[in-house]
């Protein structure tokens, strides 16, 4: 499979994943300026009100769980693709070089484990900032289930990280969700909230921030 047929699979797929930002619109491109609709473009704002264009995709949409409200559950008939760390560092610069966007909005099904699905995305973070230098906005997911040391790897390359609170009750989590637990989701998200609190107190001391797009808490996003 070639770049772009995986760029339009996982493109399309993160449609369905909150990114704190929306479109709703559907007006395509008529020999004119710009682009409403095209997917894999998504949109945040600086600290200054500044709106960033973001590159967003998922890592791989060929997920181990099969919760019954996800269009990538493992039961589902789609196509399924999945990216190399280096495919979305690469296709990050490249859309970056060209203009389409100034930054990253990174997020996975569940292929193998949490933490392997973590270490791919920690991966991919770790080239773009450290390989190619980029210091543009990134914005990823946390992966349920993903250990502490995962998650403040990644926490301290990227500028907002965010969970999917997925159901509002234990009871419907295992009713559509049965593989995961709910100590897999509010786990990583009081770790989260406590390393920025704790960072945003330390600031004087280390020039490093963790998460700090997010210097009061997390960002929930609801499923």
């Amino acid at each position: 499979m070639d770049m772009m047929d995986k760029l339009n699979i996982l493109a399309d797929s993160a449609k369905y994943d909150v990114s704190c930002s929306s479109s709703g619109s559907k007006r395509v491109n008529k020999n004119g300026i710009g682009n409403g609709k095209a997917s894999g473009i998504c949109h945040s704002w600086a600290s200054d009100g500044r709106c960033i264009s973001l590159l967003k995709i998922l890592m791989t949409n060929a997920c181990i769980y099969d919760c019954k409200y996800c269009i990538n559950r493992s039961s589902n008939s789609v196509k399924r693709a999945t990216f190399t760390p280096r495919e979305v560092a690469d296709l990050t610069i490249e859309f970056y070089k060209r203009n389409y966007i100034e930054g990253l909005f990174l997020s996975s099904a569940v292929i193998k484990s949490p933490d392997y699905t973590m270490e791919q995305l920690y991966k991919t973070i770790y080239i773009l900032r450290n390989e190619y230098n980029f210091n543009g906005y990134i914005h990823t997911k946390a992966i349920p289930g993903a250990s502490k040391e995962l998650i403040d790897k990644l926490g301290n390359l990227v500028d907002r990280m965010s969970i999917n609170i997925e159901l509002p009750s234990n009871d419907s989590l295992k009713l559509l969700a049965p593989q995961k637990e709910k100590d897999g989701i509010f786990t990583p998200m009081g770790h989260i909230s406590t390393n920025i609190q704790i960072s945003k107190e330390e600031k004087s001391h280390y020039a490093k921030r963790f998460v700090p797009a997010r210097t009061n808490n997390t960002s929930y996003d609801w499923c």
